[in-house]
């Protein structure tokens, strides 16, 4: 059964990298805990308060499934078990990844908006 736990994280797609990782730090205070490049793509991570903040660099183009917003949950040991479960609710999924070798995974759902949510397990 599913349970939201906390929002992790916020992942969105920044213009100017550069820009917005200086206003999220010195603006908001956020602290720069890591750089990485996923797919091509780099991507400032971020800490404000409780909260990451993933900045993917979008001066080339976009990330596909950015935005996506991160939620912490408790749920099933498999996630195509949370996918029955959220389907049954009617929702939209829309992917599955799991986290290494496990026991962590995601499932990404559609909010009715069109919005695109990670729900993340840590097994």
């Amino acid at each position: 059964m599913l349970k939201v736990l906390g929002m992790r994280s916020w992942n969105f797609h920044a213009d100017n990298l550069d820009e917005m990782t200086k206003f999220y730090r010195d603006v908001l205070g956020a602290e720069l805990r890591a750089t990485q490049t996923i797919g091509g793509v780099n991507v400032a991570r971020l800490r404000l308060g409780g909260t990451g903040v993933g900045l993917f660099d979008a001066s080339k183009e976009r990330f596909e499934g950015v935005p996506h917003h991160t939620f912490d949950i408790q749920g099933p040991s498999e996630p195509e078990e949370l996918v029955k479960e959220l389907e049954a609710k009617g929702a939209k999924v829309d992917g599955i990844r799991r986290h290494g070798n496990g026991p962590g995974y995601s499932v990404y759902v559609i909010d009715p908006s069109g919005n695109r949510l990670e729900l993340s397990s840590s097994g």
